[in-house]
Protein backbone atom coordinates (compact mmCIF):
# COMPACT_ATOMS: atom_id res chain seq x y z
CA UNK A 1 0.00 0.00 0.00
CA UNK A 2 1.77 3.32 -0.95
CA UNK A 3 1.49 6.29 1.11
CA UNK A 4 0.75 9.60 -0.23
CA UNK A 5 4.28 10.67 -1.20
CA UNK A 6 4.23 7.53 -3.24
CA UNK A 7 0.80 8.37 -4.84
CA UNK A 8 2.09 12.24 -5.92
CA UNK A 9 4.84 10.93 -7.55
CA UNK A 10 3.24 8.23 -9.39
CA UNK A 11 0.67 10.53 -10.34
CA UNK A 12 2.55 13.33 -10.99
CA UNK A 13 4.78 10.85 -13.22
CA UNK A 14 1.44 9.64 -15.56
CA UNK A 15 -0.10 13.49 -15.25
CA UNK A 16 3.29 14.49 -17.69
CA UNK A 17 2.80 11.69 -19.89
CA UNK A 18 -1.09 12.07 -20.17
CA UNK A 19 -0.42 15.78 -20.54
CA UNK A 20 1.78 15.04 -23.97
CA UNK A 21 -0.76 12.52 -24.97
CA UNK A 22 -3.54 14.78 -24.48
CA UNK A 23 -1.54 17.53 -26.48
CA UNK A 24 -0.69 15.16 -29.39
CA UNK A 25 -4.72 14.07 -29.72
CA UNK A 26 -6.10 17.47 -29.75
CA UNK A 27 -3.84 18.97 -32.54
CA UNK A 28 -4.17 15.56 -34.36
CA UNK A 29 -7.90 16.42 -34.03
CA UNK A 30 -7.64 19.78 -35.98
CA UNK A 31 -7.33 21.94 -32.82
CA UNK A 32 -4.95 24.72 -32.59
CA UNK A 33 -2.16 24.76 -30.25
CA UNK A 34 -3.96 27.07 -27.50
CA UNK A 35 -6.59 24.80 -27.62
CA UNK A 36 -4.44 21.82 -26.63
CA UNK A 37 -2.28 23.17 -24.38
CA UNK A 38 -5.25 23.89 -22.48
CA UNK A 39 -6.64 20.56 -22.91
CA UNK A 40 -2.95 19.34 -21.83
CA UNK A 41 -3.06 20.98 -18.84
CA UNK A 42 -6.61 20.22 -17.67
CA UNK A 43 -5.58 16.57 -18.19
CA UNK A 44 -2.45 16.67 -16.04
CA UNK A 45 -4.35 18.52 -13.13
CA UNK A 46 -6.84 16.10 -13.27
CA UNK A 47 -4.48 12.54 -13.76
CA UNK A 48 -2.90 14.05 -10.94
CA UNK A 49 -6.23 14.64 -8.79
CA UNK A 50 -7.77 11.38 -8.93
CA UNK A 51 -4.05 9.39 -8.56
CA UNK A 52 -5.08 10.98 -4.87
CA UNK A 53 -8.33 10.47 -4.83
CA UNK A 54 -8.99 7.37 -3.47
CA UNK A 55 -7.58 7.79 -0.15
CA UNK A 56 -10.67 10.03 0.49
CA UNK A 57 -11.74 6.90 2.21
CA UNK A 58 -8.84 7.03 4.87
CA UNK A 59 -9.21 9.46 8.34
CA UNK A 60 -6.00 10.00 8.32
CA UNK A 61 -5.19 10.69 4.68
CA UNK A 62 -3.81 14.37 3.10
CA UNK A 63 -6.88 14.01 0.47
CA UNK A 64 -9.56 13.59 3.42
CA UNK A 65 -8.40 16.74 4.90
CA UNK A 66 -8.69 18.90 1.89
CA UNK A 67 -11.90 17.21 0.99
CA UNK A 68 -13.22 17.85 5.03
CA UNK A 69 -11.95 21.79 4.04
CA UNK A 70 -13.41 21.94 0.91
CA UNK A 71 -16.58 19.91 1.99
CA UNK A 72 -17.22 23.07 4.62
CA UNK A 73 -16.66 25.85 2.10
CA UNK A 74 -19.41 23.62 -0.08
CA UNK A 75 -22.10 23.48 2.25
CA UNK A 76 -21.72 27.82 3.44
CA UNK A 77 -21.48 28.33 -0.13
CA UNK A 78 -24.19 26.26 -1.36
CA UNK A 79 -26.31 27.87 1.31
CA UNK A 80 -25.16 31.37 -0.22
CA UNK A 81 -26.01 30.39 -3.50
CA UNK A 82 -29.24 29.17 -3.18
CA UNK A 83 -30.32 32.21 -1.29
CA UNK A 84 -28.83 34.85 -3.39
CA UNK A 85 -29.06 33.06 -7.03
CA UNK A 86 -32.32 30.38 -6.66
CA UNK A 87 -34.49 32.11 -4.19
CA UNK A 88 -37.11 30.25 -5.66
CA UNK A 89 -35.47 26.80 -4.35
CA UNK A 90 -35.47 28.17 -0.87
CA UNK A 91 -39.26 29.19 -0.54
CA UNK A 92 -40.02 25.81 -2.39
CA UNK A 93 -38.27 23.88 0.44
CA UNK A 94 -40.11 26.50 2.39
CA UNK A 95 -43.36 25.36 1.04
CA UNK A 96 -42.10 21.54 1.75
CA UNK A 97 -41.55 22.34 5.76
CA UNK A 98 -44.81 24.04 6.20
CA UNK A 99 -46.71 20.57 4.55
CA UNK A 100 -45.58 19.25 7.59
CA UNK A 101 -47.85 22.05 9.97
CA UNK A 102 -45.22 24.43 10.54
CA UNK A 103 -46.72 27.84 9.80
CA UNK A 104 -44.84 30.92 8.78
CA UNK A 105 -42.71 32.83 5.90
CA UNK A 106 -42.00 29.90 3.05
CA UNK A 107 -39.14 32.37 2.39
CA UNK A 108 -37.93 31.96 6.30
CA UNK A 109 -38.90 28.23 7.06
CA UNK A 110 -36.81 27.49 3.84
CA UNK A 111 -33.84 29.66 4.64
CA UNK A 112 -33.99 27.95 8.17
CA UNK A 113 -34.00 24.39 6.92
CA UNK A 114 -31.10 25.25 4.93
CA UNK A 115 -29.63 26.61 7.94
CA UNK A 116 -30.44 23.93 10.26
CA UNK A 117 -29.50 21.09 7.78
CA UNK A 118 -25.93 23.14 7.24
CA UNK A 119 -25.27 22.98 10.83
CA UNK A 120 -26.05 19.00 10.73
CA UNK A 121 -23.69 18.80 7.84
CA UNK A 122 -21.10 20.68 9.25
CA UNK A 123 -21.19 19.06 12.58
CA UNK A 124 -21.67 15.05 11.62
CA UNK A 125 -20.78 14.96 7.79
CA UNK A 126 -17.32 13.59 8.27
CA UNK A 127 -18.86 11.14 10.76
CA UNK A 128 -21.52 9.84 8.36
CA UNK A 129 -18.63 9.68 5.48
CA UNK A 130 -16.85 7.73 8.00
CA UNK A 131 -19.62 4.95 8.87
CA UNK A 132 -20.35 4.68 5.00
CA UNK A 133 -16.50 3.82 3.71
CA UNK A 134 -14.17 2.04 4.61
CA UNK A 135 -10.30 2.24 3.91
CA UNK A 136 -9.48 0.46 0.36
CA UNK A 137 -13.52 -0.07 -0.15
CA UNK A 138 -15.50 1.08 -3.01
CA UNK A 139 -13.26 4.20 -3.58
CA UNK A 140 -10.44 1.93 -4.29
CA UNK A 141 -12.61 -0.37 -6.77
CA UNK A 142 -13.11 -0.67 -10.73
CA UNK A 143 -16.42 0.69 -10.40
CA UNK A 144 -14.93 3.77 -8.09
CA UNK A 145 -12.62 4.07 -11.92
CA UNK A 146 -15.78 3.71 -13.97
CA UNK A 147 -17.60 6.59 -11.69
CA UNK A 148 -15.30 9.41 -12.06
CA UNK A 149 -14.48 8.90 -14.90
CA UNK A 150 -18.33 9.68 -16.33
CA UNK A 151 -19.08 11.95 -13.66
CA UNK A 152 -15.49 14.14 -15.03
CA UNK A 153 -16.70 14.21 -18.47
CA UNK A 154 -20.43 14.92 -17.20
CA UNK A 155 -18.87 17.77 -15.47
CA UNK A 156 -16.33 18.92 -18.23
CA UNK A 157 -19.03 18.83 -20.75
CA UNK A 158 -20.93 21.04 -18.84
CA UNK A 159 -18.23 23.52 -17.74
CA UNK A 160 -17.28 24.18 -21.20
CA UNK A 161 -21.16 25.17 -21.81
CA UNK A 162 -19.75 28.61 -20.09
CA UNK A 163 -17.37 29.39 -22.45
CA UNK A 164 -14.18 31.12 -22.65
CA UNK A 165 -11.04 28.93 -21.61
CA UNK A 166 -13.17 25.84 -20.78
CA UNK A 167 -15.28 25.89 -24.00
CA UNK A 168 -11.82 23.77 -24.92
CA UNK A 169 -13.26 20.84 -23.27
CA UNK A 170 -16.23 20.24 -25.31
CA UNK A 171 -17.15 17.62 -27.26
CA UNK A 172 -13.96 14.90 -27.69
CA UNK A 173 -11.92 16.80 -25.20
CA UNK A 174 -14.32 16.51 -22.47
CA UNK A 175 -13.95 12.64 -22.83
CA UNK A 176 -9.83 12.82 -23.11
CA UNK A 177 -10.60 14.06 -19.33
CA UNK A 178 -12.79 12.08 -18.13
CA UNK A 179 -10.36 9.23 -19.63
CA UNK A 180 -7.47 10.66 -17.88
CA UNK A 181 -9.61 11.38 -14.58
CA UNK A 182 -10.07 7.24 -14.70
CA UNK A 183 -6.37 6.54 -15.30
CA UNK A 184 -5.64 8.85 -12.43
CA UNK A 185 -7.69 6.73 -9.79
CA UNK A 186 -5.92 3.44 -11.96
CA UNK A 187 -2.74 5.05 -10.88
CA UNK A 188 -3.50 5.04 -7.37
CA UNK A 189 -5.22 0.71 -7.73
CA UNK A 190 -1.88 -0.05 -9.20
CA UNK A 191 1.01 2.03 -6.67
CA UNK A 192 -1.62 0.33 -3.58
CA UNK A 193 -1.27 -3.33 -5.39
CA UNK A 194 2.80 -3.24 -4.90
Amino acid sequence: MGNFNEHYEAGKSVAIIAAIGGLVLTLNGGRDIGEGVIVAAGIGIVVLGTSLLPDIDHQASKPREVAGRFGAVSVVAGILGLVLFAPEIVDQLGLIVNAFGINGNPSSLGLGALLIGGIVLLASGGEMFDSLTTHRGFTHSLPFVVLVGIITVLVTWHLSSYGGVLAAFAGQNGVLVGIAAAIGVIVHLGVDSK
